[in-house]
C-alpha cells in the first residue's frame, strides 16, 4: 500500500511539472516570435551586426527594443514598432545610461526597491521607465527622457 501511494505522488509531481513547463512554453511563444521577428528586421534594415539585448516595451504603442553594435562597434538602440512602420534608430552615446537614469530617480525620490529599468519609446521619444516601490510599498513609475535625463512623467502611489 505504501509503495502504491508513493508511486501516485511521484507520478502526480511529474505530470504537474511537465504540464507547467508546457504551459510556460506556450505562454512565451508569442513573445519569442515577436522578439525574433524584430531582431531579423533590425539585422536586415539597420547597420547593427551583433544584437546584445532584446526587450518588449508596452507604452502608448508597443515596441520591441533592440540594442546592438554596428561594424564600427558603435552601440545603437532600435525601437521596432509592432506594426510595419519605420524603425527608430538612436545612438546609445546620444542618451543617458541606465545607471544615470537610476541616479536621477534617487536624487528626487527615495525608492525602497527598484523593480525594473527599461528603455522604451513614447510620443516624446525614447524614455527610461523605472518601476519602483516606495517606503509605503506603493508601486510607482518614473519616466526620464533618454536624450538628456529630464523628467517626463510620473505615476505614483498605485
Amino acid at each position: 500500500m505504501k509503495k502504491w501511494i508513493i508511486t501516485l505522488v511521484v507520478t502526480a509531481i511529474i505530470v504537474t511539472a511537465a504540464a507547467s513547463v508546457l504551459l510556460y512554453q506556450s505562454a512565451r511563444g508569442p513573445v519569442k516570435e515577436q522578439t525574433s521577428k524584430a531582431s531579423e528586421r533590425v539585422l536586415d534594415e539597420t547597420s547593427i551586426k551583433r544584437i546584445e539585448d532584446v526587450s518588449i516595451y508596452h507604452g502608448a504603442k508597443p515596441y520591441t527594443v533592440v540594442t546592438g553594435r554596428d561594424d564600427k562597434n558603435e552601440k545603437l538602440v532600435v525601437f521596432v514598432p509592432e506594426k510595419k512602420e519605420d524603425l527608430i534608430v538612436k545612438k546609445w552615446a546620444d542618451g543617458i545610461s541606465k545607471e544615470e537614469a537610476v541616479n536621477k530617480l534617487k536624487e528626487e525620490k527615495q525608492p525602497e526597491e527598484i523593480l525594473s529599468v527599461r528603455l522604451g519609446h513614447e510620443k516624446v521619444g525614447p524614455v527610461w521607465e523605472i518601476t519602483y516601490l516606495d517606503e509605503q510599498k506603493n508601486l510607482n513609475y518614473f519616466y526620464l527622457l533618454f536624450s538628456n535625463g529630464e523628467w517626463w512623467k510620473k505615476i505614483e502611489n498605485l
